[in-house]
């Protein structure tokens, strides 16, 4: 009686299992491999520079400071994407166009130093053909030995002012020895 039920219920759950939606297959890659975290020996404008294991940095650095490779920034990208949600279609891979040093801020659009390794770059988001799809701006910070990207989406328009209360005007600001501000 047992094998018979167990006959019947087999090809049902194979049946079944066809139906299912396919899963995303998971990699599981371990603990992130430390990132060695170079610096670029000398910043020309328009002149690509090399790490000391021969990858190159963003074509535009604004000063020398420690900056993501191109792998290091895409390998920082796809753990993002290993967190992000499944739902949505996402871009294959980044180039980082420019950098500067210090973080964007999400709600002011001013960037923020810190002491730390972390920098904002204009990162160019590829198709899986490699052709650009759009730019935006990234920050990557270097923590826990490898670095890690955080997307930002800075406001596109200037705030507002609450009042429109104008500055008072001062016709004698011609006269000399007069202060500048009263």
């Amino acid at each position: 009686m047992i094998r018979r039920r167990h006959c019947l219920v087999t090809p049902l759950l194979i049946a079944l299992t066809g139906c299912a939606a396919p899963a995303r297959p998971f990699v599981d890659t371990g603990p992130p491999r430390p990132e060695p975290l170079y610096n670029p020996d000398q910043v020309k404008p328009g002149r690509l520079e090399y790490a000391p294991d021969r990858s190159t940095f963003a074509p535009v650095l604004t000063e020398r400071f420690a900056y993501p490779t191109q792998p290091e920034a895409n390998a920082a990208y796809r753990r993002l994407l290993a967190t992000a949600p499944v739902d949505r279609t996402h871009p294959a891979s980044i180039w980082l166009f420019g950098c500067k040093p210090g973080a964007i801020d999400e709600q002011t659009a001013r960037v923020t130093r810190y002491r730390g390794p972390v920098v904002h770059c204009a990162t160019d988001f590829l198709d899986s053909s490699g052709r650009r799809a759009r730019r935006k701006t990234a920050n990557f910070y270097y923590y826990d030995a490898v670095w890690n990207m955080q997307p930002v989406h800075p406001p596109r328009i200037a705030a507002t002012w609450r009042n429109r209360e104008r500055s008072p005007k001062d016709f004698w600001w011609w006269v000399p020895g007069r202060p500048r501000y009263e």
